[in-house]
């Protein structure tokens, strides 16, 4: 499952809902999300966002609505596998 980090730098917390799991955004917060959450959550790659306006409550209107998607920041995440986990306890 691929995962990419979600920026929130809008002015407002935003709080969402993927696959049983809850995602907080403070203003200015990162968090690691599937692809598949950051699309159902901000349209990340999708052109037309309209479902997303929709579903968010943001369609009454679309130009502040796409704004505040906008300013939902997708970079890309890598997983890096460590020699040893932190917290393991030997054998």
């Amino acid at each position: 499952m691929a995962m990419i980090f979600v920026t929130n730098k809008n002015d407002f917390e935003h709080q969402d809902r993927f696959a049983g799991i809850d995602y907080y955004w403070g203003p200015g917060e990162k968090n690691a999300v599937p692809e598949e959450a950051a699309t159902h959550m901000f349209g990340y790659n999708r052109a037309d966002k309209s479902e997303n306006l929709v579903r968010l409550g943001w369609n009454w209107d679309t130009a502040a609505g796409v704004e505040r998607l906008r300013k939902f920041v997708f970079t890309n995440a890598s997983l890096v596998e460590e020699a040893e986990p932190k917290n393991a306890k030997a054998a």
